[in-house]
């Protein structure tokens, strides 16, 4: 079985706020495609309305985030 890159971010795919490990988000879609750096429209897993837009650089920083199982 292949082990996903670390710079890949796909739908589904779960992430932490470093300082808030307890709220889940999860990447629901794409966000803006008319930035020149990747966007994702991530959800709360427990509150589906709460919707961020944040980009993978952010996302793949572990200063501020850090991807769950």
């Amino acid at each position: 079985m292949f082990k996903k890159s670390k710079n890949s971010i796909d739908v589904g795919d779960k992430f932490v706020k470093t300082d808030d490990p307890s709220t889940i988000w999860i990447v629901a879609g794409n966000g803006s495609p008319v930035a020149s750096i990747p966007h994702y429209q991530v959800v709360r897993q427990d509150y589906a309305s709460r919707v961020r837009t944040l980009s993978q650089q952010v996302l793949l920083d572990t200063d501020y985030y850090r991807r769950v199982e």
